[in-house]
């Protein structure tokens, strides 16, 4: 069955917009052009796990384009390369976290965080090596996989700031946000269902 965004899903959305690209143009640490210290992906993981996949695909998609054109970088003929990590982030936080029911535990939500962020993690690299290495001719092969280390290094690190950040967060607010609403709706409806099969 098919859902219409509701007012709440649009202004989650819209915040969790604003965070990244505050996130991303000020509150991220570059060293050089190939490593960063960033929280930037957090906002769609929120919104996967608040609102659903679909929506943290859009958030995802929208928040890394203006956070692009914002930037030092611009449009650029690498920029559909760049806009896809916050989707994969919020899409596959959202799906991973709808396979536990969103149930808050501390174990759904780590493994939500730590694998959607691998994933976004590995197209990370694949992505810089089409656009670095392929396209601007900026960088070799060599140099991006001597970064590995560090990248799995910050993945590991940056997941478990995600999940210290979203275990409180999940169990205060995911009663009363859209994803939460709607899966507490089921409960209770395949609850009712089976009721008159066991009486």
């Amino acid at each position: 069955m098919k859902k219409k965004m509701t007012v709440l899903d649009i202004t989650i959305c819209a915040a969790m917009i604003a965070l990244h690209i505050v996130l991303d143009l000020f509150l991220t640490i570059r060293i050089g052009e190939l490593y960063k210290i960033t929280l930037n992906t957090l906002p769609f993981v929120v919104v996967g796990m608040m609102c659903g996949p679909a929506e943290g695909a859009l958030s995802g998609l929208v928040g890394c384009f203006l956070s692009q054109m914002l930037g030092p970088y611009g449009l650029m003929v690498t920029t559909p390369i760049w806009i896809i990590p916050g989707m994969l982030s919020g899409l596959t936080s959202g799906l991973i976290f709808k396979a536990f029911k969103r149930k808050p535990t501390i174990a759904a939500i780590a493994v939500t965080v730590f694998i959607a962020e691998l994933i976004t993690t590995i197209y990370n690299w694949f992505g810089s090596y089409l656009g670095d290495v392929v396209i601007l001719k900026d960088m070799t092969i060599e140099v991006l996989i001597a970064a590995i280390p560090i990248r799995l290094i910050n993945w590991a690190l940056r997941s478990v700031v995600f999940t210290v950040v979203l275990v409180p967060l999940c169990k205060t607010l995911l009663k009363s946000c859209p994803a939460g609403i709607r899966q507490a709706k089921q409960n209770a409806e395949a609850k009712a269902a089976e009721s008159p099969a066991e009486s």
